[in-house]
């Protein structure tokens, strides 16, 4: 009596599992240059980089990819799928579908433009920045360079966008033109300074790393509206004997500064002990002491 053959069962796939992008495009039915097209548009999804460039693919990122294919197949819009969350997204506690989701709740719960020329800018503004319209924002900047008074720039269109930006970055979503907004912000605060009387004592405020001078230039527009005189740090050394403030998205190393110099250090969006430039735009903060530690 002859025996079955035994076949060896095949191994359980396991969340480390990687795929290709022509794996990856098998799996879930979309092309890999649907998935290259989403990524570099939408920021999602955003697959892993192999050291020679390539990408892959997770397990958890293959069970995203299928359900958001059924979902456009069905006639959805991925832009609006993208934007709002997938909707009936199945319960897994492996698994968080609003993860990737930016909101920007804290771009909008800024504080408010007092005249309705600001208003209306930074309603568009923001609206441009939640749907990726990067030419409509770039629009919306110049018009605050243009229509909004010097003073009242900073919540209309510079730090609003700063903040926008931010929440991106700490959801891992790209930004398509990131830097050229960032850019254009640096240069019009750069050029207000430009007009401003030359100040011999000014709070210095120094960018942790080199992708954080658009940062500084906007740190210091905020603290200028909050009554003290900043401007950014752009040179390699310290600033000799005079007090001064750090920002960047991370924290500087320790050690890197001269601790009797270094007042403190700021973020863009606050986060528990961290204080960012959501909490020094809001004029109800006493930043007093900042004032008088800069001067003593």
């Amino acid at each position: 009596m002859s025996r079955a053959p035994v076949v060896a069962a095949a191994a359980p796939a396991t969340k480390d599992e990687t795929f290709d992008i022509e794996q990856a495009s098998k799996a879930c039915g979309l092309s890999a240059g649907v998935l290259r097209m989403w990524e570099l548009r939408y920021g999602w999804p955003r697959p892993g980089r192999l050291p020679n460039g390539y990408r892959y693919f997770t397990r958890y990122q293959i069970d995203d990819l299928k359900r958001m294919s059924a979902l456009v197949k069905s006639g959805m819009l991925i832009s609006r799928l993208i934007q709002d969350g997938m909707p009936k997204w199945p319960l897994d506690a492996n698994h968080d579908p609003n993860a990737h989701i930016v909101t920007l709740e804290v771009a909008l719960a800024l504080p408010k433009p007092r005249t309705a020329t600001g208003q209306e800018i930074r309603t568009h503004l923001i609206d441009a920045l939640r749907t990726h319209n990067q030419g409509r924002a770039w629009e919306m900047l110049l018009r605050c360079s243009w229509e909004v008074h010097p003073n009242e720039q900073v919540l209309v269109g510079w730090l609003p966008t700063v903040v926008a930006l931010e929440e991106y970055r700490q959801k891992s979503r790209a930004f398509t033109g990131a830097d050229t907004l960032r850019t254009l912000i640096r240069d019009q605060v750069r050029d207000a300074f430009a007009r401003q009387a030359p100040e011999s004592r000014p709070l210095w405020v120094i960018p942790v790393a080199g992708e954080d001078h658009s940062l500084a230039y906007t740190a210091a527009a905020v603290l200028c509206v909050r009554g003290l005189v900043a401007r950014p740090w752009l040179w390699d050394r310290l600033p000799a004997k005079v007090r001064f403030v750090s920002i960047g998205t991370q924290a500087p190393p320790p050690g890197a500064y001269p601790s009797e110099q270094h007042l403190r250090h700021f973020t863009v969006i606050e986060q528990g002990d961290v204080p960012g430039l959501t909490g020094l735009a809001n004029d109800k903060r006493d930043v007093s002491w900042l004032a008088a530690a800069a001067s003593a």
